[in-house]
């Protein structure tokens, strides 16, 4: 007779954005070195503004802004883990997180 012992492992995703790809190069230096992270593209947002508020059309100013991009998960049997690495993400400045925690049951045969 088999039997098996349920077993929970608990998978956290992130995906981080910043203007300043110091800020999100500081992450990597957070993340234990088993967990690598993947750099995504870069958005890149062109914006054009009026230097004057009336008549003069041509003279315009341009300005761009760049946001870097970077996803990695965590995986842990031990949820405070994870949830101690949440609570260090709120100390980098300029960094916006979004996380995604969810749970998955393994069954172990013995």
């Amino acid at each position: 007779m088999e039997q098996y012992k349920k077993s929970i492992i608990y998978i956290c995703k992130v995906w981080s954005v910043s203007t300043d790809l110091k800020s999100l190069n500081s992450l990597s230096l957070l993340l234990p070195l088993s967990i690598s992270s993947t750099g995504l593209s870069t958005r890149i947002k062109r914006f054009t503004l009026l230097r004057s508020p009336l008549g003069n059309k041509a003279a315009k100013d341009q300005f761009e802004r760049r946001e870097y991009r970077s996803y990695f998960t965590i995986k842990s049997r031990n949820p405070a883990k994870i949830l101690a690495f949440i609570d260090i993400l709120r100390y980098l400045n300029g960094v916006k997180f979004k996380v995604v925690l969810e749970e998955k049951n393994i069954n172990i045969y013995s």
